[in-house]
């Protein structure tokens, strides 16, 4: 069963939205169910719908020289706006499930349609975008850090539930150390 009333009101925490904005999205929202560790998109897909995640945990990722790289994480009451969305041009990461994952999609025909009919809906596309740009400020900002240990006691304080609810060895590759440091700086021994 999909719970619309999760997304409303998370969309109405970034601005109270019409009942006329609100039926349309209700309309327009499908479910998507990944099992744990399915990918949703690979490099080169063109992405066509925005993301809300209901239930379970999805995350970014990157080739990197031996594996993929952890980019990001989203759990659930967060929206994804995969990148190059509206430009409809291919995405360059991964984007999988960790756990089992329930999503609901609004698909990018049905949101292009709502955004021409109502402005308000413009206006919270823009404030979706925003609030992915303060991730990324976040994530840039972890990364900035010189420290391994640094970096595990900024994401301990901001993103504690990464440390009870995904693989070790992803927090790790999201952190830039090896499993091993990660492992040290998970039981406060040096490094």
């Amino acid at each position: 069963m999909i719970d619309r009333t999760a997304f409303i009101n998370r969309i109405n925490q970034f601005r109270p939205t019409s009942f006329k904005v609100t039926d349309a999205i209700n309309q327009a929202l499908r479910v998507n169910r990944l099992e744990a560790q399915e990918i949703l998109l690979s490099p080169g897909h063109i992405p066509n719908a925005l993301y809300y995640v209901e239930s379970g945990m999805i995350r970014g990722a990157i080739d990197g020289p031996h594996e993929k790289i952890s980019t990001w994480f989203i759990a659930e009451g967060g929206f994804l706006l995969p990148q190059n969305l509206f430009t409809r041009q291919p995405v360059e990461e991964y984007i999988s499930a960790i756990v089992n994952t329930t999503l609901l999609v609004l698909p990018l025909t049905q949101l292009e349609k709502i955004m021409s009919e109502y402005t308000q809906a413009q206006d919270l596309i823009l404030l979706l975008q925003e609030d992915a740009r303060r991730q990324s400020q976040y994530r840039e900002k972890l990364l900035r850090l010189p420290a391994a240990r640094e970096r595990y006691s900024y994401m301990a304080i901001h993103e504690a539930f990464l440390l009870r609810r995904v693989p070790h060895y992803l927090v790790a590759s999201y952190l830039n150390v090896t499993r091993e440091t990660f492992s040290r700086l998970n039981r406060g021994l040096p490094y």
